[in-house]
This record gives structure tokens, sequence and C-alpha cells, in this order.
């Protein structure tokens, strides 16, 4: 156990005491007394093939004793050769060039910085703002949160004066509506906003469009309503804006397919990837980009793009990812998330019918949400400071679950969420466990 009197650590609540890990296996970790948690959070939306497997450690043993580091200036390797291959071969048709990046944060801010690239190389310099959803984040950097509309986390962190003005859509969220219609006689007016944005900021300011296909953590896995995406992407083609797929958590299998956005029948111009192309045993990240991006910068008047990204391409990191991700398909792991993720959903809805806080259990694959409502019937939710899903969490860590859980609906601060992401390996048994422990 360590807190704030006997660790050097930088903890992000010095009022908690932290629990020291020791190893984990399968979908369990070990704390340094014997306690077992099971892990329905996959770490932090990361871990996807599950703790302890030792093919990943052996393949980063061997990339770090051949070739720790290479220069992207200079070289590439065939770490990242492999690596690039394989999530091509994963990807929408069309998707043809990858910059590896550390972090999926990382990965949002190139994408951003690309966007501009391509709108200055078609003689477009006024396009640089890029729109983002109320309620979604896209990660640390300044640009990122800059495009995040979780307003929550940019109040907690009082970094106001650092944003830049980027506007805001609606988020696709049926069960609190925005507009307080209901599906499908609302006309998809959730999509609709991103063209009412568009001409309210002036087309030719607008550079990009940002979303993820599922809103995960940060509202519980709410999936938009059929028709949103495809929608989107005909909005975006005819302002000749780019349509940038966050899949840093649905990427790679999360959402039962290789990538989130493969549920609707779209392909975005860029896709980023983070948390779960490592699968927590690699920091790594990824900007996918579509062919007719890399054509526009070819036949440009430039030789190249100013990417920023020491650790870009690391081959330690794309040797682990490349492991992981051989390990995936290797055992058909994508599949089973599909239909492991249909049970523990069920089981959800079950333990919903007998406890009315439930109100509603969504989500796709093994990326799963929970609301806790005090009325059902009016989807009303609980005050901020009844801290209603905190209890849930504090209550399931003491009996060795790990949750995640955030608050806030749209542009509102209260709304109580509790997400699930557990490892793909994870058995009906343990979601059976999972579910006795909430």
């Amino acid at each position: 156990m360590s807190n704030e009197m006997d660790s050097h650590i930088l903890f992000t609540n010095w009022r908690k005491n932290y629990p020291s890990l020791e190893h984990g296996e399968g979908v369990f970790l070990y704390d340094n007394t014997g306690k077992r948690y099971l892990d329905a959070i996959g770490g932090m939306f990361v871990v996807t093939i599950g703790y302890g497997v030792p093919e990943i450690g052996a393949a980063i043993a061997e990339q770090s004793t051949k070739l720790c580091f290479a220069n992207r200036n200079f070289f590439t390797h065939e770490a990242q050769e492999r690596l690039a291959d394989k999530l091509i071969g994963m990807a929408p048709k069309g998707m043809d060039r990858i910059f590896f990046v550390p972090s999926g944060s990382t990965a949002n801010e190139i994408a951003l910085q690309i966007a501009r690239n391509y709108h200055v190389e078609r003689g477009q310099s006024s396009r640089y703002k890029v729109i983002g959803q109320w309620h979604n984040y896209y990660g640390a950097t300044v640009g990122a949160l800059s495009m995040s509309g979780n307003l929550a986390t940019r109040r907690r962190m009082h970094m106001d004066p650092y944003f830049l003005d980027f506007p805001h859509v609606q988020a696709p969220h049926c069960y609190h509506c925005p507009f307080q219609r209901t599906y499908p006689a609302c006309g998809l007016a959730c999509a609709h906003d991103l063209a009412r944005v568009i001409e309210q900021e002036g087309p030719a300011s607008i550079a990009a469009f940002i979303a993820t296909p599922i809103i995960g953590g940060t509202a519980g896995a709410v999936v938009p309503p059929p028709g949103y995406h495809e929608t989107i992407r005909k909005i975006c083609d005819t302002y000749g804006i780019l349509y940038i797929a966050d899949e840093v958590i649905t990427g790679l299998g999360r959402l039962g397919t290789n990538f989130g956005i493969d549920h609707w029948n779209v392909t975005p111009d860029i896709i980023t990837l983070g948390k779960t192309l490592g699968s927590g045993y690699a920091s790594l990240g990824a900007v996918l980009v579509h062919q007719h991006i890399w054509d526009t910068f070819t036949r440009g008047s430039r030789p190249g793009i100013v990417l920023l990204s020491t650790y870009s391409g690391h081959p330690v990191s794309c040797a682990g990812a490349l492991a992981v991700q051989n390990y995936l398909t290797d055992h058909d792991l994508i599949k089973r998330c599909a239909v492991i993720g249909r049970y523990l959903k069920q089981a959800l809805q079950r333990l919903a019918e007998r406890e009315p806080l439930i109100g509603d259990v969504r989500g796709e694959g093994l990326l799963l949400g929970i609301e806790l409502v005090q009325d059902r019937a009016t989807r009303e939710p609980f005050p901020r400071d009844a801290h209603v899903s905190d209890t849930v969490v504090r209550h399931a860590f003491e009996h060795g679950l790990l949750l995640s859980n955030r608050y806030g609906t749209g542009t509102r601060a209260e709304g109580d969420h509790i997400s699930f992401s557990p490892p793909f390996v994870i058995s009906e048994a343990e979601c059976d466990e999972l579910v006795a422990l909430l």
C-alpha cells in the first residue's frame, strides 16, 4: 500500500492509498498482500489478450537485444514494417499509410496536424478547426483536449487558457437525446447538428470532424443510432472536411470487429489507434491515413511533412504490438470478444431487471456500460454531489472488482455511468462473477 507519505510517486489523488500490484494472469490482478482483483476494465480500456502471456514478453525481450531504437529520420526497421502490414491488412479498404506514435493522445494530436497540412497542401490554409463531440474525450495533449467535449475533465484540469477554441456538436445519445426526440422520428438530428455547426463556424475554417464509433469511458459506451456515421460521412464529403475516427479504445477487436467503424458502412479519412494496439505490453499509438491524403501529399510542393515524435516507430514497442496483434488473430479473439460480449451484456440486462437503479444497459462487444438513475420512467439522473457511481466503484474495489465510472451527460454535470471493458479472454464463469460482485 502506497500513499504520499511513503512514496516519491506523484499520485493523482494524494488522499488515497494505492495497493502495490505484483502480477497479473488472464483477467485477474494480484497485489503484494495476495488480494485478487477481477479487472473488468482491462487496465484502462487497454488490455485485450489478458495478463501474463509469455509469448509477448519473449518478443519484446528478443527485440530489445536486437535493436532497441531507430532514428526515424534515417531508418525504418522490420518490426515497424511488419506491424504496418498487419494493421493495413485489418483496416477498412483505402487506409494505406501509418505513422506510429507513443500513445493514443499523441495519435489524435498528430491526426490534427495531418488534417491541417492536408488542407494547406490543397491551397485551403484557412481550414484549421476540428469539430468534436460534446461529452467525448480524445486525449491529454492540448490539441486533443481542445477537440474533446468532456467538460467535467476540462474543468478539473484548470487548463482553459491553453485550449484552442474548437467547436463541438451534440453527442448521439438516444437515452438522453439533446434534442428531446425519439429515433427514428428524430431524423438523425444529432448527425445533422454537424452541418449546423459547420455553417455557423464557416465551412472555409473547418479542417476535420473527430468522433469515436462508440462514446466509451466518458459516457458509458453510448452507441449512436443507425445511420449516424453514414450521415456524418456524407456531411463531411459535402463540405470537403476530413473524418477522423478515434479508435484508441474501440479499435482492434474491442467491439467484436477489427475496427469499431466496421459496424457501419463507413470509411474514415484518418483512423487513430492507441490503447488496444499494445494491450498494455507496449505503449504505442498509430495514425492510419487514407490513400487520397497520401496522394495529396506526394503530389504537393513539399518533399515531406513535419511530424515530431522521438519514439515514432519504436522497435521494441512495435515488436510487442505485433506479437499482441498476431496473438489476437491466431487465437480468434476478436470473434470471441463479440460472442462473450453478448453474454456479458445479457447478464447485465438481467441484473437491470431486478435493480431499479440501472436505467440503461448499452454497448457493443466488450465495451459495455450501465447508467444509474433515480427514476427509470423519467431517466432522471442523480445529483452530482450524491456520488452514486463513486460509491459503487469503491464498494466493488473493496470486494476485488475493478470498474470505471464517469459523470455527466452531454453538457450537463449530472449522470452516473459505469463502464466495462474486460480482456477478451474473460470466460462466462468470470462474467458471472463480475455481475455477482456488482
